[in-house]
């Protein structure tokens, strides 16, 4: 992920970003594959004219949607931080938006000093798809019992061990503390919003699928 911490030529910069998922490799860079960071480390390369390395709070995966996500990097800058701003937007593609941008302490890390992060998974609960809202939610035809999808989210708060819902990004440690998991429903929309303080690996994608599975009656609550 790089080190943040600045040479002297340098200025540690955080950002905050948007982005639409949908063309996008995840967030991390990857070799011959289309992602975030690698978008984002090359249109700071044209601006800096140097090799410059971004450190993301988090990594979203192939085909999720991120706003208020906070990247990190060091860039031998010498205007405002609002001129910054508006040269990534200037240079980045449609489907990326800088959102704000200031001066970083030189430690800063997005990652590390995150106090928790916030997912959101949009259900359409009816017989047909909606072609025009496709990109930014999840078709699933048969009806869902919502309240039992409700009580079993219910059992998600707290300090756990979530070691049957992922693995973690760094060492062994699979506990972790979620303060909010609940469902909306607006029509045949349906959102889950879950908050923690960290999450594992594809944790919140299996999270929701077992939700599902209880909605749809094939798992008990508890």
């Amino acid at each position: 992920m790089g080190n943040t911490t600045p040479s002297p030529s340098r200025t540690c910069f955080k950002a905050t970003i948007a982005y639409d998922g949908t063309d996008f490799f995840g967030f991390q860079i990857q070799a011959q594959e289309r992602t975030v960071q690698g978008t984002l480390e090359t249109v700071l390369q044209t601006i800096a004219r140097a090799p410059v390395r971004v450190t993301g709070a988090g990594r979203t995966d192939a085909g999720v949607h991120a706003t208020g996500q906070v990247i990190a990097f060091q860039l031998p800058w010498r205007h405002t931080p609002a001129d910054l701003q508006n040269a990534l937007n200037a240079n980045l593609p449609p489907d990326i938006v800088v959102q704000h941008v200031t001066i970083a302490p030189p430690n800063f890390h997005p990652r590390f000093d995150a106090r928790r992060r916030q997912y959101r998974y949009t259900i359409l609960n009816q017989p047909l798809p909606d072609v025009l809202r496709r990109r930014y939610t999840a078709h699933i035809a048969p009806p869902l019992q919502v309240e039992r999808m409700q009580q079993a989210s219910r059992l998600l708060l707290g300090t756990h061990d979530f070691a049957a819902f992922g693995r973690p990004p760094q060492g062994d440690n699979t506990v972790r503390t979620v303060t909010q998991a609940e469902w909306q429903a607006r029509g045949s929309e349906l959102t889950f919003t879950i908050t923690a303080n960290a999450f594992l690996y594809r944790m919140v994608r299996n999270v929701v699928g077992t939700l599902i599975q209880v909605g749809l009656g094939r798992l008990e609550v508890d």
